[in-house]
């Protein structure tokens, strides 16, 4: 595609998304993706005579060629997919796991977390899972051979894909990081008029030949052309050399783990989301339970008192998240008990509805933490623009089978190193972990020791794939979301599900509304541009939350069936860049 022509396609599918009120009807099949080629993928998926997960697997893959800032083969994820003709729901972990050689204190020194340790460089670098968890899904769930759904992101390697704002403020944010790698520079990075590798312009067409190789051997020849061979050798020695722990053993005794969906429900409607190691299915389904309870009657938009509660809600959510869950194959995580009706009515029960409860009184100390206790104030980062990271694809066909699944390298670009000759930027997932317990990490989150460094250990994360169902028929999928965001995910999910179910909001304006977030640490209530009227940030103020104004963040990714008629709705967050597409 010749830049001018990608750069009108650009305004135009920013111009489309920003000004749609409502999201169109599709008789068929529908997706909501991040990028418009990760999505067109996923539409010729179906178009060919695929289903679901085709469609989601090539979405993944193209992904990771034009999106390299959020995602991509060196990475991993979750996923939850469901069959349309049987009712059933699987769950995939594919997240990335510690290497063996991995230790409690690899980023500590004299005591102290060494700032950027965990999230720059090779020593960053967890197992990647991505290729394998997509090759299990496609292979258990797709219709099509590897060769056609790989086909997309193969092409799209070797065309090039432009430069876009998005691209541009991710990597401006990372640039320095990207500088130390050279392959990194030398694939995602420009000369400047000094010779310096620099951010590319608008535009600028970006080529990755080795990617195109490497993906046309996964194509040929599955996981294993990945994880052992050329490849996996690539990696390991491409990580060593720059001190990290990853090595071909690590790569070749990667397994994917299949886990169980957990299951609960919000005014009727089941809804079906990530167990642990994701905390964010917890707080999903601890959150709008709550809400449930102080609020039977439905959550007004917008309501100061409603908001409130929401707010004290999700502040003990993540009081539980830093005190409890981890890997479960490593520790014990009460998840039955965390998403119990009791737990949950204590939660609701222990909440002020006249006041904010300071989050220091929620949690004590933890005993021999060195630098920072669970009730520090860590030094936030704020979401801007170029931190965020991670995407997320929703799927509905038209049978009713579903995909919910999200991804990520971690950080922007992840660790900022690309494995020579392979074309694969590796992840910094190794930030997920308790770097020290008490410690928070690069998005503020405080985790305990559930979540302290072990090897062969998947790290905790907020991703948040849901699907909730039909009240009418509870086996079938209404509603397929999830949302990119660190720590901002499963408030971003559990927003659009109360706008959906509470408002009765088109899903296009369940995606645009703005959002508000509250994390525990530090002890403030991020509100977005979009977020709040004046009067009701006045009215939370008054009741003690501290309020930061914050730009945006996320980037909610929904697909909607209407129970009534059985049309698909999809709908791509305006915040960026994607497009939701559909059958007619």
């Amino acid at each position: 595609m010749a830049v001018s022509a990608a750069r009108s396609l650009a305004l135009a599918v920013v111009l489309l998304t920003c000004v749609a009120h409502a999201a169109r009807p599709y008789r068929g099949g529908a997706v909501a993706t991040a990028y418009p080629q990760a999505s067109a993928a996923a539409l010729e998926m179906l178009e060919k005579g695929g289903n679901a997960t085709d469609a989601a697997v090539a979405a993944a893959f193209v992904a990771a060629v034009v999106g390299p800032y959020h995602s991509g083969i060196g990475g991993g994820g979750f996923a939850l997919v469901h069959d349309g003709k049987s009712g059933e729901t699987k769950v995939l972990d594919f997240r990335e796991v510690a290497p063996k050689a991995a230790t409690r204190d690899m980023y500590v020194k004299d005591g102290k977390v060494v700032p950027g340790l965990s999230t720059d460089g090779p020593l960053a670098v967890a197992v990647p899972g991505a290729v394998a968890g997509y090759l299990q899904i496609l292979k258990e769930h797709g219709k099509l051979p590897p060769s056609v759904v790989l086909a997309p992101a193969i092409a799209a390697a070797k065309k090039g894909i432009w430069v876009t704002p998005r691209y541009h403020s991710m990597g401006a944010g990372r640039l320095e990081c990207l500088r130390k790698d050279a392959e990194a520079s030398r694939v995602f990075l420009v000369k400047n008029a000094e010779g310096v590798p620099d951010m590319p312009p608008l535009g600028h067409v970006i080529k990755q030949p080795d990617l195109a190789r490497t993906l046309s051997g996964i194509a040929r020849g599955g996981a294993k052309a990945f994880y052992s061979g050329t490849v996996a050798k690539a990696i390991a020695d491409t990580v060593q050399a720059g001190g990290g722990v990853l090595t071909v053993e690590d790569l070749a005794a990667y397994k994917t783990r299949p886990r169980q969906p957990l299951e609960g429900s919000y005014r009727g409607f089941r809804i079906l989301t990530m167990p642990p190691p994701s905390a964010g299915g917890v707080a999903v389904l601890q959150v709008l339970g709550a809400l449930e309870k102080l609020r039977p009657q439905g959550m007004a938009f917008r309501d100061p008192e409603a908001l409130h509660l929401y707010v004290e809600a999700v502040r003990r959510a993540y009081v539980d998240r830093a005190k409890y869950l981890g890997d479960p194959d490593f520790s014990d995580v009460p998840t039955a008990r965390l998403v119990s009706p009791g737990h949950i009515a204590d939660i609701a029960g222990s909440i002020d509805a006249k006041k904010a409860t300071a989050s220091a009184s929620l949690l004590p100390p933890v005993p021999g933490a060195q630098g920072s206790t669970l009730t520090d104030k860590p030094a936030v980062l704020t979401p801007e623009p170029e931190r965020k990271n991670t995407t997320h694809i929703s799927v509905i066909d038209k049978d009713g089978n579903a995909v919910a699944m999200t991804t990520t390298v971690n950080y922007g670009f992840g660790s900022c190193v690309v494995a020579k000759g392979t074309g694969v930027l590796l992840n910094d997932e190794m930030d997920d972990f308790s770097a020290q317990p008490g410690v928070p990490n690069a998005y503020g989150l405080i985790t305990g020791e559930p979540n302290a460094i072990q090897p062969g250990k998947v790290p905790q994360s907020s991703m948040s794939p849901t699907l909730v169902f039909s009240k009418e028929d509870p086996k079938k999928v209404m509603l397929a979301v999830g949302s990119p965001g660190g720590s901002t995910i499963p408030t971003t999910v559990i927003q659009v599900i109360s706008n959906l179910v509470d408002s009765g909001m088109d899903v296009a304006r369940a995606v645009n509304e703005g959002r508000v977030h509250h994390q525990y640490m530090p002890d403030e209530l991020w509100v977005d541009k979009w977020g709040l009227e004046p009067a009701t940030l006045s009215v939370l103020e008054a009741k003690g939350h501290k309020v930061r104004r914050v730009d945006q963040w996320g980037d909610a990714e929904a697909v909607f069936v209407d129970p009534k008629t059985g049309l698909r709705y999809s709908a791509s967050d305006p915040r960026n860049e994607g497009v939701a597409l559909g059958q007619d």
